[in-house]
């Protein structure tokens, strides 16, 4: 006897139905039907997935491999461009170090030395800002409130007369307490691209001083 399975899958119970087939392969007679009942893969309270957890905790792997990653990259290309030798990287923070807000904002008038430019560009790298993903972050409220964020500061830097995020965060009485985020608070948000902004204005002003070290290529 030739039979066909139909099986109808949801979160909480499996419908099946076993149909005879006939000479042509149709439908004829049911053989046997029926359901599977379970518990939902879910938290009671709250209807989260069980396997969130495990998801969000995967995700804080991969971000922290990334970001080291990043790190790496941009080391070594400090060293194999000339702006560091091996022996100045791995001594870059060590002693008593500068304020590198004030440098960030010192980069725009002033020349600094190759561990300064290079522990500026670090910085950078590490605070890259935040992009918005406008697919996602239409439903996300802690989206939104990064994102009010971001125009609150881009209104304080253009207010302010400041020429880059370093700046503002270096002068602006707002950010002389903290200038980074604490806890649920996103005051000190601002997007990635005035980053990417300030890099540019932070390679302009240092190419004037220190062509060799500031270059086109890096």
């Amino acid at each position: 006897m030739k039979y066909a399975i139909g099986l109808d899958c949801g979160i909480a119970s499996i419908g099946y139905a076993v149909m005879q087939l006939d000479e042509n392969d149709e439908p004829c007679r049911i053989i046997r039907l029926g359901s599977r009942v379970f518990n939902k893969a879910e938290n009671p309270k709250d209807g989260a997935s069980l396997a969130l957890p495990r998801r969000e905790a995967r995700g804080l792997r991969r971000r922290i491999r990334r970001h080291q990653h990043r790190l790496e990259r941009i080391r070594n290309l400090l060293v194999s461009s000339g702006v560091l030798s091996q022996e100045q990287l791995d001594g870059l923070f060590c002693g008593k170090l500068s304020d590198i807000y004030m440098l960030r904002a010192k980069a725009l008038d002033e020349p600094l030395s190759a561990e300064e430019f290079a522990r500026v560009l670090i910085h950078l790298a590490q605070r890259r800002g935040f992009r918005s993903n406008r697919k996602t972050d239409a439903q996300d409220k802690e989206a939104g409130k990064l994102l009010s964020a971001v125009a609150d500061n881009r209104v304080i830097m253009e207010t302010g007369g400041y020429r880059t995020v370093g700046e503002m965060l270096y002068k602006d009485s707002k950010f002389s307490e903290y200038k980074r985020n604490k806890g649920e608070n996103y005051a000190n948000t601002v997007s990635r691209d005035v980053i990417a902004e300030e890099i540019s204005a932070v390679f302009a002003a240092q190419r004037k001083f220190s062509p060799t070290l500031a270059t086109e290529e890096l």
